[in-house]
């Protein structure tokens, strides 16, 4: 007998899942509500030659996370031409919109399979690059948010637990405590022949090649603010340290789909030290549009064009 929850602990967990999702939603949605004559108020416009850059940058920087994940895998043993990950990523991270993180992972790895790239590896490539992701985006958010005042914003007890998470997590991806967590995790599925060690100067590219991920990132949500908000040019470095820490808050939240809510709130929080609160609430959910649109643009892209016929091969 496996180890899976029965049917009905699986069932229970999807509804708090659902509850817990929808409680972050009410909240923004009622805060929101309730201030909806000062939003209203205010002069929206939008600067659409900014939102052009903040969109360019914001795909740049996909475009760095999904190399840097098929830069691991090809370390791994499974080639993927640049392409085809793209196409994959995109694709196959539609699936962090159901709740938990698993639909995503064997989304990435059935559409990899297509290409002749065993599933083993291609959760084992994205968890790693994940573990990269996450621990760029702290190492951001610890050097960059105290230039926000954490005290001003109410994190001031927080700000300490996220640079030592950064520090631990750092520790993780840069020695050979990573390669450990991966050999065991292979042994306990019986799939040790799938090891392979990054070396120590690999370690240190793909972390490099994260941070400027972060940092393509977090230029564009700059530049999205600029273009709905009348923020001064001289912020760009706190609001550097808000968009990594609104995904690494975002994505910890396992319960909740895509962080949806959670990241919000962090927005929400964060930018309040720059507009009025009910001003950011809206600036968060509108920034959550524009960042689902930049995703659905490139999957939008790739399916006119080349389809689905061949990410569906046999597997037999």
């Amino acid at each position: 007998m496996s180890g899976s929850p029965a049917p009905g602990g699986r069932r229970a967990l999807r509804w708090l899942e659902r509850i817990g999702a929808l409680i972050v939603i009410g909240f923004l949605g009622v805060y929101l509500a309730r201030n909806g004559s000062e939003v209203a108020a205010h002069p929206w416009r939008i600067e659409w030659g900014l939102l052009a850059l903040a969109t360019t940058c914001v795909l740049a920087a996909y475009s760095a996370f999904v190399l840097s994940w098929r830069r691991i895998l090809g370390r791994f043993g499974g080639p993927l031409g640049a392409l085809d990950a793209h196409r994959i990523w995109y694709i196959g991270n539609l699936g962090r919109y159901v709740p938990g993180k698993l639909l995503q992972l064997a989304g990435t790895a059935y559409l990899a399979r297509a290409k002749g790239v065993s599933p083993v590896l291609t959760v084992s490539a994205s968890l790693t690059s994940q573990a990269f992701v996450l621990c760029a985006a702290l190492v951001v958010a610890a050097l960059a948010l105290p230039e926000l005042g954490v005290e001003a914003a109410g994190l001031g007890g927080l700000w300490p637990v996220g640079l030592a998470v950064a520090g631990v997590l750092l520790l993780v991806v840069l020695t050979p405590a990573l390669d450990l967590a991966y050999r065991l995790a292979l042994r306990l599925l019986g799939r040790s022949e799938y090891f392979e060690t990054l070396p120590a100067g690999e370690k240190v590219v793909l972390l490099a090649a994260n941070l400027i991920a972060w940092l393509a990132f977090g230029t564009g949500f700059w530049l999205f603010v600029r273009a709905v908000a009348p923020i001064e040019a001289d912020t760009f470095v706190p609001m550097l340290g808000i968009s990594a820490a609104g995904y690494a808050g975002g994505y910890l939240a396992v319960f909740v789909p895509g962080g949806l809510g959670v990241r919000e709130g962090i927005y929400a929080l964060l930018l309040a030290a720059y507009v009025p609160p009910s001003m950011a609430v809206a600036i968060a959910i509108l920034c959550r549009v524009w960042l689902t649109a930049c995703e659905l643009l490139p999957v939008t892209a790739f399916l006119a064009r080349y389809g689905m016929t061949d990410l569906r091969a046999a597997h037999g």
